[in-house]
């Protein structure tokens, strides 16, 4: 990613600098990062999320999107199933 130039006019600067730093934010975390919410029910197709984390509430787990047998499917972080 180019850095930002030190002379782009107000406020243009300041927001793309802003910018960048939550993408370097998402790309490597430096503190904890929210993971959303849903309910089981309402979990999205894990094709859709690949590699997708997400909490689900009413199962009180981390759910990741994770491939097998080349079909991706929602499997709790321990790698077992929902």
């Amino acid at each position: 990613m180019r850095p930002v130039p030190p002379n782009l006019a107000f406020p243009l600067g300041p927001i793309l600098q802003d910018m960048q730093d939550a993408i370097r934010e998402q790309e490597v975390p430096t503190k904890p990062v929210l993971l959303a919410t849903v309910a089981f029910a309402s979990l999205p197709p894990a094709d859709n999320w690949r590699g997708g984390i997400i909490h689900v509430s009413d199962r009180n787990c981390i759910a990741l999107s994770t491939p097998v047998a080349g079909v991706y499917s929602w499997l709790r972080a321990d790698g077992t199933a929902l």
